[in-house]
């Protein structure tokens, strides 16, 4: 059997399904290569197969990864931005079900019907949810301040960018600020423009792709708002832009991205100067 070192594997992105996976395949030090669904889709496609079945999918992988060089091979498993995606997600549960349960507790509250005791145990429920929000913001938090020395220093030179922004952007981007430019990490995160170039819809206007992160792409956003009021070179940026005839969404999202630049070009400064 062949050593180890020399087995190249490739496998498709499928969210937390594949990280027992990554597991294994870092601890056997196995070189493997993380594929984007979209990217294997479209090269599926140019192959001019219509059929789609988990054996072509396997095969077509297989091809895939055939002609790519060695140093393709370097995706890893990152315990830091799974450990913060857990957290994500809790939060982003009890965000959903404070939202689902205050139409519930307004209608409770005037509810002549409803006894006493049960509208105690609802105000009850609902502030034990508001601590639980606020613990889980403050454990994930420690984690990444731990796991990101650079993270007060990016804070504290970035007016207008606050826990919520850097808690969501930085664990996606953390390991791999260096390994790539600006506008590929853009990329990653949905934040870049998407134009018409061909077909019937050439003139349509340019959009951005959206193909990243949500919460990260929320979170810039609401930080934009914040920083046009607080940032003076941001706020002379908006001012220009819509000088320049740009709808105030628009200037909102080039200040968002704005922002993701400048977050990634501390971060790699400090990475640097830390070494």
């Amino acid at each position: 059997m062949n050593d180890l070192q020399d087995i190249r594997i490739g496998l498709e992105a499928t969210s937390t399904y594949m990280i027992n996976l990554q597991i294994q395949l870092d601890t056997q030090e196995i070189n493997y290569l993380l594929i984007n669904p979209k990217k294997l889709h479209h090269y599926i496609k140019y192959k001019h197969t219509e059929s789609k079945t988990d054996k072509l999918d396997s095969y077509y992988i297989a091809d895939y990864i055939t002609n790519l060089e060695d140093k393709s091979f370097n995706s890893s498993h990152s315990k830091t931005k799974m450990l913060y995606k857990t957290y994500a997600s809790y939060l982003n549960m009890i965000i959903k079900t404070e939202t689902h349960i205050k139409g519930i507790t307004d209608s409770v509250m005037n509810d002549d019907f409803i006894s006493p005791s049960l509208k105690t145990e609802i105000l009850s429920f609902n502030e034990n949810l508001r601590k639980t929000k606020k613990k889980v913001l403050q454990e994930s938090l420690e984690v990444i301040k731990i796991s990101m020395p650079e993270y007060d220093h990016i804070k504290n030179d970035l007016s207008g960018v606050g826990d919520k922004t850097l808690l969501a952007v930085l664990p996606l981007i953390y390991d791999i600020s260096e390994d790539y430019s600006l506008k590929q990490l853009q990329s990653f995160l949905g934040l870049n423009p998407v134009y018409k170039d061909s077909g019937s819809s050439v003139h349509k206007k340019q959009y951005i792709s959206k193909a990243g992160n949500k919460e990260a792409r929320k979170m810039l956003y609401m930080a934009s708002l914040s920083s046009v009021q607080s940032n003076g070179i941001l706020r002379e940026k908006y001012e220009r832009l819509l000088a320049n005839g740009k709808p105030k969404k628009l200037a909102l999202v080039a200040i968002s991205a704005h922002i993701f630049r400048a977050i990634v070009t501390k971060l790699n400064y400090y990475k640097n100067l830390n070494k």
